[in-house]
């Protein structure tokens, strides 16, 4: 891959953060514009709002990871280093994360790296949606909402409601209802490719939120309002040099696998 030798670290990481890379020989710019990569240093929240910032511009971010979990970063914070080596000499590669987009009812577009989802409001009751896909009803659930996620976002809020764990390579997303009513509603696995329609029927007091990676961007929807959740043509790339444990050594780890409690 290219070599790399001016990077892009948003404000506030780079004063704290940027001479790690300056005493490597690599240049900190101020704008994505003049950079070779973007570099974000934090949690997966903090990497997450880079990645999103960056959507469209086709700048490889590099994660490092300075939180908790980490999955979306490339490298720990004490192993930087050998990250820098690795992209100034250009061994490295770029996987492209997909995206999720959608319209709300009000025509605004948004996508998200890690889902999309219809969420009841604070002061709202139970959502009654109907979920069509490519067309065909799959259900109507009775729920607190429901959400689209991709692989990479698979970890994300999608576990924490019952979903599975998904390879990030894998072409497929996930539809996970966020606490149904009946133990019957499982998460499903449909093809990337796929559309994915989500119809409020029924809902009691405020109107459910459209969330796009948590963030409320493009409003909320009525009873009888309908957004379809599908894949961007954008995607978002993002470095890997290799240097961090394998895909399945990295999730044991991180949820503490094969460890008792």
């Amino acid at each position: 891959m290219k070599s790399v030798k001016k990077v892009f670290i948003p404000e506030g990481a780079s004063e704290k953060y940027g001479s790690l890379f300056t005493e490597a020989g690599v240049e900190v710019v101020s704008s994505p514009d003049l950079a070779d990569a973007a570099i974000a240093i934090g949690g997966d929240g903090t990497i997450l709002k880079v990645m999103d910032m960056l959507l469209g511009s086709n700048l490889p971010v590099l994660g490092v990871n300075a939180g908790h979990l980490g999955f979306l970063a490339d490298c720990e914070l004490d192993a930087v280093e050998d990250s820098i080596k690795c992209i100034v000499s250009g061994d490295y590669k770029v996987d492209n994360l997909p995206v999720l987009k959608t319209t709300g009812p009000g025509g605004v577009q948004v996508r998200a790296l890690n889902e999309i989802c219809v969420s009841r409001s604070a002061e709202g009751g139970i959502l009654h949606i109907r979920v069509l896909v490519d067309g065909r009803e799959v259900a109507v659930v009775a729920s607190d909402g429901i959400m689209v996620s991709t692989p990479s976002g698979s970890t994300a809020y999608n576990l924490s409601c019952g979903g599975p764990i998904l390879h990030p390579k894998l072409p497929v997303v996930i539809v996970t209802a966020i606490c149904p009513h009946l133990l019957a509603i499982r998460p499903i696995v449909v093809p990337l490719s796929a559309k994915i329609e989500f119809t409020i029927l029924r809902s009691r007091g405020k109107n459910p939120l459209i969330l796009a990676d948590g963030v409320a961007k493009c409003g909320s929807m009525a009873g009888g309002d309908t957004i379809v959740v599908e894949s961007s043509t954008l995607t978002s790339p993002v470095i890997k040099t290799g240097r961090r444990s394998d895909y399945y050594a990295l999730l044991g780890k991180k949820l503490g696998w094969g460890y008792r409690g």
